[in-house]
C-alpha cells in the first residue's frame, strides 16, 4: 500500500514539473518572439533604449532557459544540481543593473538621495554577482557541482 501511494505521488510530481516545463517553454518561447517583434517595431530614434528593452527581455528568457534546465535536470536524474539557481541570480542581477543604469541616464540635482540609494543597491548588487560567481568558482574547484540526490 505504501509503495502505491509513494508511486502515485512520485507520478504526480513529474505530472507537476511536465507541465512546470511546458509553461516555461511556452512562456520563454512567447517572450522572445514579444522583445524581437518590439525591438523592430519600435525604432522612433531612441535606439539606445530599444537595446536596452531588448536586451532585459532576452536576459530574462535565459532566466527561464536555467529554470527550465534544472526542472529538465531534476526530470531526468532525480537529483538537485545547484550552479543553474546560481547562474539565474546572477542574470536577474544583471538585469536589474542595466535597469538601473537606464533609468539613471539623466539624474537631476532634486533627486540626491534617490541618487545615492540607487548607487547603494548597485554597489549590493555588484557584491551579490560577486558572490555567486565566486559560488560557482568553488564548486567547480572542488568538484562539488554534482547533483544533489533527492529524497524519495
Amino acid at each position: 500500500m505504501q509503495e502505491r501511494v509513494e508511486k502515485s505521488l512520485s507520478s504526480a510530481e513529474d505530472m507537476i514539473y511536465i507541465a512546470t516545463a511546458v509553461v516555461l517553454i511556452v512562456a520563454a518561447i512567447t517572450l522572445l518572439a514579444f522583445s524581437v517583434f518590439n525591438f523592430f517595431e519600435g525604432f522612433n530614434g531612441h535606439i539606445g533604449q530599444q537595446i536596452s528593452q531588448l536586451l532585459d527581455g532576452l536576459l530574462l528568457v535565459l532566466m527561464l532557459v536555467e529554470i527550465l534546465h534544472t526542472v529538465g535536470i531534476f526530470l531526468k536524474k532525480r537529483k538537485l544540481v545547484i550552479e543553474p539557481f546560481l547562474a539565474v541570480g546572477i542574470i536577474a542581477a544583471i538585469r536589474r543593473v542595466l535597469i538601473i543604469t537606464a533609468e539613471q541616464v539623466n539624474p537631476t540635482p532634486e533627486h540626491a538621495a534617490v541618487f545615492r540609494m540607487t548607487m547603494l543597491e548597485l554597489g549590493l548588487l555588484a557584491a551579490m554577482i560577486l558572490s555567486f560567481v565566486f559560488c560557482i568558482f568553488l564548486l567547480r574547484r572542488h568538484g562539488r557541482d554534482e547533483p544533489v540526490e533527492m529524497e524519495e
